[in-house]
């Protein structure tokens, strides 16, 4: 009798251990296709609201440049941002400012995921 508790026991850990590494990769799974892109996002329209305000248009992408820089090189800003710093395709294309960066899941005994991200923003 304790040999089969012993067993079913043993079923049990292996189905939580199962189901807390499948909720673990759902939510970094969440985190990196929606929470990371959005703070990103935010993080860019928080600086641009600072330079629309004291910058008439000609001079917006100038200052978004060096605001954002500064922004990038302070401890305020995110992971994601600050890695956009390594990437060439960070950078204005026309009249948009563009971030690039990478981000990744990665779980023992799982395919890694990777994905580069683009978030843009309008210089208006």
């Amino acid at each position: 009798m304790l040999d089969f508790l012993s067993r079913r026991n043993n079923l049990y850990a292996i189905i939580l251990a199962v189901v807390i590494l499948v909720v673990s990769v759902a939510v970094k799974y969440v985190n990196v296709l929606y929470s990371t892109p959005s703070r990103v996002q935010s993080e860019l329209n928080e600086v641009y609201e600072g330079v629309e305000v004291r910058y008439p248009l000609p001079r917006r992408p100038e200052k978004f440049r060096y605001k954002w820089g500064e922004y990038r090189n302070s401890d305020e800003c995110s992971n994601a941002v600050y890695q956009s710093r390594f990437y060439s395709e960070t950078g204005f294309e026309g009249n948009v400012y563009v971030v690039s960066y990478p981000d990744s899941i990665e779980f023992p005994g799982l395919p890694t995921f990777r994905r580069q991200f683009r978030i843009e923003k309008l210089m208006e």
